[in-house]
């Protein structure tokens, strides 16, 4: 669900009827099941929420709390703020973006060779088309960060006489899911779904037939969000603003994917998922994968972990910058007019600080305080070695100098081990996105199209689909049909790695100025 609704697929499309088949009545679940559902996620995890929002902080550098900077302001303490969280995360992502390797079909029978190229053509154009690249990062980012990050699978209105197959980023903190959900993968899920704040004028608009309802339904649905600091920013309530809470839930219902579209009052719209999976059963259109899962099942990302050690450098920053940049004066009674005037020039390079003239030479000086700058200064580089020792380090990310590249490669894989889950699970949940864009692809293209496919010196070729010919013997037939493709959806293993003639240039060009006749 985008940020102006359901913008990407109206709500026909949403329904089935892009398949020209209308949604039919099952007994679906009810409005008061459908609100208990999301309320159930908002009370139970509570605590993973407020995680969330201050990882979210964390990130973005907003690491002091409000009574902290009352209390430096107080003392007349600058905060310090070193943002090491946020390199290692972007750190980590741009790892991930290294080790991309591309999706290839494999054959499931020896029949199916040919439609295994074409099967990873395909499903290459979709990704490229839906803009992949720029897309899975983000994806990755909410993981480290959030917790948990995945897309959304959507079919919109196409010029081909079928839809067009579509995803988008989900937004964590507009997310919901089944609180007894344990998984890693969500498999585990009954239901997930998005909570978005939608102008009516907007609603309306999607939902015309519904336009009377929405109009006398106005209501405060704050109880439907997570609150997000965004949210309290941008979508308040001062009187101005026309309002309404749009839920999208997706559930598991007499043994198949259901989803439905509500408000605090009224279901707007439901019926039966549109995507199906390998084995034709009906799928959830979210896709998510976990950084991690704590003993309690809350999901959590690299923040937590992280966290005590940038609490820990940000306040010794902020301590040993204001005992440096401060004196601490002894004064005599009477010796000065006005402490704070005295104490303000005193700070001064170039201050003046007038004395009486009866206590000239005892009256006022300042006090050598004895501190261990030493041992903060210790205690400040062991947080920075945990931070930097966390999660991508210098070997991993390949920043070291004077090393062949072959011994940069052991190097980074000896670093990878400490990755290996959260890498694990973002390669676990790509290749589920393959498969279910392949999935929809073959169910929802049924018209004839062409499709442009670039390999990887850049050349372009275009590829028929569901296109109209003959056979051998002249009978007319179906050119590359995509529904009769029968295919496994794997990672082509095809990490970035150093070989030996190259890791041998590299020698040589590093010892060869040495070896010069002067």
């Amino acid at each position: 669900m985008s940020d102006t609704g359901y913008a990407s697929g109206s709500p026909a499309l949403t329904s089935g009827a892009a398949t020209g088949e209308a949604a039919p009545k099952k007994g679906y679940w009810s409005i008061e099941r459908c609100k208990k559902s999301y309320l159930d996620y908002i009370t139970n995890k509570i605590d993973e929420i407020e995680e969330q929002k201050d990882a979210r902080r964390y990130y973005h550098g907003a690491q002091w709390t409000e009574e902290q900077l009352k209390i430096l302001k107080a003392r007349r303490q600058p905060p310090a703020t070193r943002n090491r969280i946020n390199r290692k995360i972007d750190s980590t992502v741009g790892l991930l973006e290294r080790l991309r390797q591309d999706p290839k079909a494999f054959p499931r029978t020896p029949k199916h060779g040919e439609g295994a190229e074409l099967a990873t053509a395909v499903l290459r154009y979709v990704l490229d088309e839906q803009e992949w690249k720029a897309k899975s990062p983000e994806v990755a980012r909410d993981g480290a960060i959030d917790g948990f990050g995945g897309i959304e699978l959507e079919l919109t209105q196409g010029d081909h006489g079928d839809p067009e197959v579509a995803f988008d980023v989900v937004e964590p903190d507009s997310f919901f899911y089944d609180p007894r959900s344990y998984r890693a993968d969500f498999t585990d899920a009954r239901y997930m779904g998005m909570g978005k704040w939608v102008d009516v004028d907007v609603a309306t608009d999607m939902f015309p037939d519904k336009a009377d309802e929405i109009e006398g339904s106005l209501a405060d649905d704050s109880q439907f969000s997570t609150n997000p600091d965004r949210e309290q920013k941008w979508f308040s309530f001062d009187g101005a603003k026309r309002l309404i809470r749009l839920v999208d839930i997706w559930y598991q219902h007499k043994g198949g994917w259901c989803w439905a579209i509500f408000t605090g009052s009224m279901i707007l719209l439901e019926g039966e998922s549109y995507l199906k999976d390998e084995k034709k059963k009906t799928a959830c259109k979210y896709i998510m994968f976990s950084c991690n899962v704590d003993h309690d099942g809350d999901r959590y990302g690299f923040v937590r972990n992280m966290k005590p050690s940038q609490d820990s450098l940000n306040f010794k920053h902020s301590k040993l910058n204001h005992i440096l940049s401060s004196k601490r004066l002894i004064l005599t009674q009477g010796s000065v007019e006005n402490v704070e005037t005295a104490r303000r020039e005193w700070a001064r390079p170039d201050g003046v600080v007038v004395v009486n003239a009866a206590s000239v030479n005892e009256g006022a000086k300042a006090d050598d305080q004895s501190f261990d700058f030493a041992g903060w200064a210790k205690l400040l580089e062991e947080d920075k070695l945990e931070l930097d020792n966390f999660g991508p380090n210098q070997a991993l990310i390949g920043d070291i100098k004077n090393q062949s590249g072959r011994a940069i490669q052991l190097l980074q894989q000896a670093g990878m081990a400490e990755l290996g889950p959260y890498i694990l699970g973002y390669r676990g949940w790509k290749v589920r996105v393959y498969r279910a864009v392949f999935c929809a692809v073959q169910n929802h293209w049924t018209a004839e199209r062409w499709v442009r496919v670039t390999d990887d010196d850049g050349m372009a070729q275009f590829i028929q689909i569901n296109g109209a010919g003959t056979d051998q013997n002249g009978f007319p037939t179906t050119v590359n049909a995509l529904g009769s493709l029968d295919v496994d959806i794997i990672l082509d293993e095809g990490a970035d790695a150093v070989n030996a003639q190259a890791d041998v240039y590299e020698t040589l060009t590093q010892v060869l100025p040495s070896l010069r006749p002067p």
